[in-house]
């Protein structure tokens, strides 16, 4: 396995790489980092929850102290109070609307030994099987520390001299004295210290003997890269990127943090991943994906999951993933499988530090672990919340309700407003309402014209006919005159109805009934047949009035010429018993 380190110190980001892949991340970003020690002043004091809030300077947030990290015997009230002043380390980074959670039991890291300053006795890391080398490098430790301190034996000191440990212990204990010095002379709230720069955490914690290379991005990393591995005797090659690039992205590191920081993972031979992180747990969705190329059902299934088991490790180890975490493995149909699942599974996380506990398959597939928390996540490092969603992937839209009073408002401002549509309907009428005028203009000129007609037709009527007076002619015309009057205030009165009935759209009802309104005004009124008789029969006797006796001889004279050009019978006109009725009478 070809593992490579990449140390930025101008972006205090590094990565170990292991196969051409990111396993791990170190990030160095925000106020309050994990194993930070403050000088801290108790705000308050909760015995309903066993628990007290210290002032450690953040702006927003308060750090959670729980009894059980407060060192003492005896109820909270009695090893804690208001106002107090307390030592206190970050055990857990701040997220989200929670503040650091923090503990008086300090722990002081060195690349061998780990200094517990408030504990006593001496503990050896579980990996080193050897009882000899157990034995070894207890005695050493035993005789190096002072009394009243705690040491723990690293993994890291197998095999290193007595020199080497007692030089890391001398280191830890000079930290230890610079912390209490800087609490009695400093007022609270204050950082008393700080872990060492990213440059030395990340070789004390990830670099180790199969190491074949570490690349950082200045000469001064350089320099002290080289001084720290031959002071732990590590033969590991150090280089310095030279490109225009930034180190992080000659390296590819960039596209990893991208990747890291997306929902869906893509499996090598087709399945895919579904990682979405919550407040109170993770879930791992499991999808096989375009993955067919198995002889079975149940092979492919077994397949896609051992493959995401792989991929899971390294994800919760990338993304730094903490607590509660379900994972929704595909389901298998053997109890064979799901064995060789469980324990495939428990392998590929074996290289986690923060040592994950899983729990049993249940029968839907699902798998249950916790990991323990160690600072913040990428996600919360490399993202913020959304300005209009808050982080929840939705935008809330406003919840009006309505009432009584603020429905009859509204329907105040409908029945007000007149939109295009209702302008365009009410022209329409007004439009249509001016043509049926025209046309019952142009009826009343057309009787005038043929009142004329009839004047010259009745030329021949006969000589013995009754005279009318002028006086029976200027009533006749005056009723004329008054008929046409008494139509157009009836077509002007029918107008602002339609209109009004317009302008009230309440419901599509009173819709339909302006359309009635509308199309009963354009059509013209019916006349009866008796009617009809009456106007021709007056038209006959107003043109008889009228008729003067100059327009007769020229009618005459024109006639006659007409007649000695073309001779022509004349027709005998068709007598009807009202004819000769009306003849009779005038004899």
């Amino acid at each position: 396995m070809a593992k490579k380190i990449v140390i930025s110190e101008r972006d205090s980001i590094a990565a170990v790489m292991e196969d051409g892949k990111v396993s791990e991340f170190f990030v160095t970003k925000g106020d309050v980092l994990l194993g930070d020690v403050y000088l801290s002043v108790v705000d308050n004091v909760l015995p309903s929850i066993e628990a007290a809030f210290v002032d450690v300077g953040m702006p927003d947030k308060m750090g959670f102290i729980h009894t059980d990290d407060i060192q003492g015997k005896g109820p909270l009230n009695e090893k804690v109070k208001p106002k107090q002043k307390l030592i206190v380390q970050v055990i857990k980074e701040p997220t989200g609307h929670k503040g650091p959670r923090v503990t008086t039991s300090l722990s002081l890291p060195g690349r061998f030994l780990v200094l517990l300053p408030d504990e006593t006795g001496i503990n050896v890391s579980r990996k080193i099987v050897s009882s000899k080398e157990r034995a070894r490098l207890k005695s050493i430790v035993s005789l190096l520390k002072p009394v009243g301190v705690g040491v723990i034996v690293r993994t890291e000191a197998e095999g290193q001299s007595d020199a080497e440990i007692q030089e890391d212990m001398e280191m830890l204990l000079e930290k230890w004295n610079s912390i209490v010095t800087a609490a009695d002379t400093s007022n609270p709230p204050c950082l008393l210290y700080r872990d060492q720069d990213l440059l030395y955490k990340v070789i004390r914690e990830a670099a180790t003997e199969d190491t074949d290379e570490i690349i950082v991005d200045t000469s001064f990393a350089l320099h002290r890269t080289t001084q720290l591995l031959q002071h732990w005797n590590m033969k590991i090659k150090v280089s310095m990127h030279k490109g225009q690039d930034p180190l992080l992205v000659a390296e590819g590191v960039h596209k990893e943090i991208q990747n890291a920081l997306q929902t869906r993972v893509s499996l090598p031979l087709g399945g895919y991943l579904f990682i979405q992180q919550t407040e109170a747990l993770t879930v791992v969705d499991v999808n096989s994906g375009k993955f067919t190329s198995s002889s079975s059902q149940a092979e492919t299934i077994l397949k896609t999951n051992l493959q995401a088991a792989d991929e899971i490790a390294r994800q919760l180890k990338l993304r730094n993933i903490g607590g509660m975490v379900i994972v929704d493995f595909i389901d298998m149909a053997t109890r064979e499988d799901k064995l060789k699942l469980l324990e495939y599974f428990e392998l590929a996380l074996e290289k986690d530090k923060a040592k994950p506990q899983i729990g049993q398959l249940s029968d839907l597939g699902l798998v249950e672990l916790t990991r323990h928390r160690q600072g913040q996540s990428i996600s919360e490092i490399f993202t913020r919340k959304c300005d209009k969603c808050g982080s929840q992937g939705f935008i809330i839209e406003d919840l009006k309700f309505m009432s009584s009073t603020q429905a009859g408002e509204q329907r105040a401002k409908i029945n007000k407003i007149k939109g295009p549509f209702n302008q365009q309907n009410s022209n329409n009428n007004n439009n249509n309402q001016k043509n049926n005028n025209f046309q019952k203009f142009n009826k009343n000129n057309n009787n005038k014209k043929d009142f004329k007609k009839n004047f010259q037709q009745n030329d021949n009527k006969p000589k013995d006919a009754p005279e009318v007076t002028t006086e029976e002619v200027h009533e006749f015309i005056n009723q004329i005159i008054q008929e046409n009057e008494n139509s157009k205030t009836k077509v002007e009165n029918t107008t602002p109805v339609v209109e009004e009935k317009a302008t009230q759209v309440e419901k599509p009802e009173v819709k339909e009934e302006i359309k009635t309104d509308a199309t009963e005004a354009k059509k013209p009124q019916r006349v009866s047949r008796k009617a009809k008789k009456q106007t021709k029969k007056e038209q006959k006797s107003s043109a008889e009035i009228e008729a003067p006796v100059e327009n007769k001889k020229e009618e005459a004279k024109e006639k006659a010429d007409k007649k000695e050009e073309k001779p022509k019978k004349p027709r005998a006109p068709r007598k009807t018993a009202k004819k000769e009725k009306v003849e009779s009478k005038a004899e």
